[in-house]
């Protein structure tokens, strides 16, 4: 059977048979993600996970973060359900790079910069690569944590496409429908997405709050590329989402979290375009990229004392690696980088950062890859900084036993928001800086039936952004560099498919995360955090499965949260080639719990659908 859990781990090639969706032969298990330029799992140095398409059918997933959550060393937090800002954190950071095909999306508006997961269509996905660790030295700032790279579906040969329609609990309605297509020299893919809720209160029932709060999303995404020559190609991106957001707030007298007649609206868009030129007989790949997106959120007020806030950002980048031989190899770029912000009608602001860097790898030993590189960024505000990463892994094939460490140096560059708020801003702010390293082993038994992996890691950072109370009189707050924080911990996997019916997936992650000048345990990282899944298919053509995630006590900035375990369960039925029926319940046995203080997530919750495809 195929296995409906996520690729966890850089030893996938032993396992590809047993594990992979990818009708391909091992050698040919391929990422992009880690280098930059497509390369075999087994000669990455990096913690990687990989998420396809199919297993997010599988899953029955509807927003992006519930299927990330299922790596190990990912976490993610929203405010409320449906909608609510949803942050995501990789080995307990929260400075982590988000891209859609290569396009940063990260919002400069934001005070933190993070990205917000509560919008993206999963539905138009083809992969998802997820890099856990400080990874600078190809993507610059905010990369301290690690990288998600959304891929969407980039068509192939010939005519298909496909629907899907759900209904359930809160009154909610999801569908979408994609056509994609194409020959030797020409691909596309158009997708469409939308979904409508009444949803939850986002202020915790539990607390007296009723008045259910609602979200609308609609969502279009386009890939159209074409094979110009032999060694010449170009591709065209579009994706365009807006949706509709009703939150509760802090109300006085008491300031705690209740109902609130509070809408937001959020319109993004990004175009991109991107060329291939391949020189040397295929040993020496260009790509040049031109980069924009756009991120608009205001209140539906929309009068001129209304919250709101708007960013644009703009890349050019260029990217080359050369084959020397079959023991070196060298990868370098030039990006340009520009973003200006507007937050609470303050006035735009703009910065803009400069960046080279390069990398070598040798390949000397059979099974042996390293890898050694230095990235140098100049931000106009923020003044210049040099990051390091050395990479090896040594793969045995015989045993099917993969070794990886490696050591590297991350940065995050202070926000607009945070060098030039008006009231609260510093422009002698410095960039964010972390060292880390990790250490793994992955390991194929039963004839590559079962993957069981392990890693250690540890990261330091220092000149951490806070927000100070500089004025205690008049309640004045500044962001400075103040904090010093430590993060290392245990990330264990195991994937195993027991029989020809019968597939399990488990992981656990131990995240020791510390301000070291108060000497506790950052705020929203659970220390331990573990999922499960076992998919069972009793007849050929259905599908059963059961899930479980746990969550430790968590510290948020008034209270305690305690732990909890959820379960969540689902089934599928594919009548024939083209249709499938499914459904699914969440919180299967009605836990109440909170990921975020005073804010409320879901009761048991059933859902049905139906999915077509030609």
């Amino acid at each position: 059977m195929k296995k409906s859990v996520i690729l966890s781990g850089v030893s996938l090639s032993a396992l590809i048979h047993s594990f992979s969706l990818y009708a391909a032969p091992a050698e040919d298990v391929i990422v992009t993600t880690a280098t930059r330029y497509d390369k075999p799992v087994s000669n990455i140095g990096s913690s990687i996970s990989v998420v396809s398409a199919e297993d997010i059918e599988i899953a029955q997933t509807v927003f992006l973060k519930d299927i990330l959550i299922k790596i190990p060393g990912v976490t993610a937090t929203q405010n409320g359900s449906f909608g609510g800002v949803s942050s995501l954190r990789i080995r307990g950071t929260t400075e982590v790079v988000v891209l859609m095909d290569g396009v940063h999306i990260n919002d400069g508006a934001s005070p933190d910069g993070r990205a917000n997961f509560a919008n993206y269509d999963v539905n138009a996905i083809e992969r998802i690569e997820v890099l856990r660790g400080p990874q600078s030295l190809l993507y610059g700032s905010d990369a301290m944590g690690g990288v998600v790279n959304i891929i969407t579906n980039s068509g192939g040969d010939g005519l298909g496409g496909g629907a899907f329609v759900e209904g359930g609990a809160y009154t909610t309605f999801n569908g979408g429908a994609n056509i994609h297509g194409g020959n030797e020299k020409l691909h596309f893919n158009f997708a469409a997405h939308g979904i409508t809720t009444d949803g939850i209160s986002k202020a915790d029932e539990n607390n007296g709050n009723t008045e259910a709060d609602g979200y609308h999303n609609i969502s279009l995404n386009s890939k159209v590329g074409s094979q110009l020559t032999d060694n010449f190609s170009t591709e065209f991106i579009g994706h365009y989402s807006k949706s509709r957001n009703e939150f509760d707030d802090y109300l006085p007298p008491l300031y705690t979290l209740q109902d609130a007649d509070k809408v937001d609206r959020t319109t993004e868009y990004l175009l991109a375009s991107r060329s291939h030129l391949d020189l040397a007989g295929g040993r020496f790949k260009n790509t040049l990229s031109f980069q924009y997106s756009n991120t608009l959120r205001e209140d539906e007020k929309n009068d001129s004392l209304s919250p709101q806030s708007k960013s644009n950002r703009i890349n050019i980048d260029y990217f080359g690696h050369y084959k020397i031989d079959d023991i070196f190899g060298i990868s370098f770029g030039l990006q340009h980088e520009e973003v200006e912000a507007e937050a609470n009608n303050t006035g735009a602001q703009k910065f803009n950062m400069d960046s080279t860097f390069s990398e070598i790898d040798w390949q000397g030993i059979s099974g042996l890859t390293l890898t050694a590189g230095l990235r140098y960024d100049d931000h106009s505000q923020a003044g210049d900084t040099y990051t390091p990463r050395i990479t090896a892994a040594y793969y045995i094939e015989e045993s099917g036993t993969k070794f990886f460490s490696n050591w590297a140096e991350g940065f995050k560059a202070p926000t607009i928001t945070q060098l030039t708020h008006p009231f609260n801003g510093n422009i002698d702010l410095k960039p964010e800086q972390s060292k880390g390293w990790e250490i793994g082993i992955e390991q194929s038994v039963m004839e590559g039936r079962v993957l069981i992996g392990a890693t250690y890691f540890h990261q330091n950072f220092k000149d951490k952004i806070n927000y100070v109370l500089i004025d205690p009189n008049f309640f004045i707050y500044q962001y400075q560099n103040i904090d010093k924080v430590t993060s290392k911990g245990i990330e264990l996997s195991l994937n195993a498919d027991l029989n020809e019916t019968i597939s399990v997936y488990a992981n656990y992650t131990f995240t020791d995360s510390k301000d070291i000048g108060l000497g506790t345990q950052l705020l929203l990282v659970p220390k331990n955090t573990a999922f499960g899944e076992i998919i069972w298919s009793p007849l050929a053509p259905m599908k059963l499965g059961l899930s479980s995630t746990y969550t430790s006590s968590t510290e948020d900035f008034a209270a305690s949260l305690d732990s909890w375990v959820r379960f969540d369960f689902r089934i599928s039925y594919q009548l024939n080639e083209m249709l499938e029926i499914y459904g699914r319940i969440d919180n299967l046995f009605n836990k109440e719990y909170q990921q975020v203080f005073e804010y409320g997530t879901p009761d048991r919750s059933g859902y049905i659908g139906a999915r077509v495809k030609f």
